[in-house]
């Protein structure tokens, strides 16, 4: 440990800790995480002004029927598979839902930086912002980057992407379209991203996010292995 993470507060590491090795209490987690992705979705795919002006007209009634699907498949998943299944599955169709609001085309989602097409390019440095924020949202509240809950229990960093899906699709997905069709350089796009993550307050959002999180959890009654949450 370097002399500044001895000094990290350890209020929701205990919390942390006191789930995250049974695998119940972890995949409620996970659920949670997720549930509060969608929300942040719906709140500002449909609402958000800033959205609407730059011409982001996404089709209300899909993404609403769209979310509402996910979130029952969400409560109801056995295992972190399936819910990373329906995590890669919901955003694909995201994918289609923005690039027909916003006219931009077949889009076909890159696979490690393999996207040479502008949006493709702009969500891949649209993200590493995310992940950043991310990563300072648990440094902050002292929580290891490797006691992920959805990205792998042995995967590098595997908590940062986990907080960073909090506000990737709803923030940074739909700026990368906007920035592509309007032919925005990168560096602004870059500067859109964090223009859009700062005004909607996204790191308090992570933040009170893997607050609630740690908290409810730990305290929650473990769920029954096969029952819904």
């Amino acid at each position: 440990l370097t002399p500044q993470s001895e000094y990290r507060p350890t209020e929701y590491l205990q919390h942390w800790v006191r789930f995250w090795f049974d695998d119940a209490r972890r995949l409620e987690a996970a659920k949670a995480f997720q549930l509060a992705r969608l929300e942040r979705i719906r709140q500002y795919w449909l609402h958000d002004k800033t959205l609407r002006e730059a011409g982001f007209a996404v089709d209300g009634a899909m993404l609403g029927g769209a979310l509402d699907q996910s979130c029952q498949a969400i409560r109801t998943v056995p295992d972190n598979t399936h819910l990373l299944t329906e995590e890669a599955r919901l955003s694909k169709l995201l994918f289609k839902l923005a690039a027909r609001a916003t006219a931009y085309g077949d889009f076909t989602r890159g696979q490690r930086g393999s996207g040479g097409d502008p949006a493709n390019r702009f969500l891949d440095h649209g993200n590493y912002l995310a992940y950043g924020l991310a990563a300072s949202a648990t440094w902050v509240l002292g929580l290891p980057h490797g006691l992920a809950v959805l990205h792998g229990k042995t995967r590098r960093g595997g908590l940062v992407f986990d907080v960073a899906d909090l506000v990737k699709d709803a923030t940074i997905l739909p700026q990368a379209f906007i920035s592509a069709i309007r032919g925005d350089t990168e560096k602004d796009s870059r500067q859109a991203c964090i223009d859009n993550l700062t005004r909607t307050e996204a790191l308090n959002f992570m933040i009170d996010t893997l607050k609630d999180v740690a908290v409810k959890t730990a305290t929650a009654q473990a769920p029954v292995a096969g029952e819904p949450a």
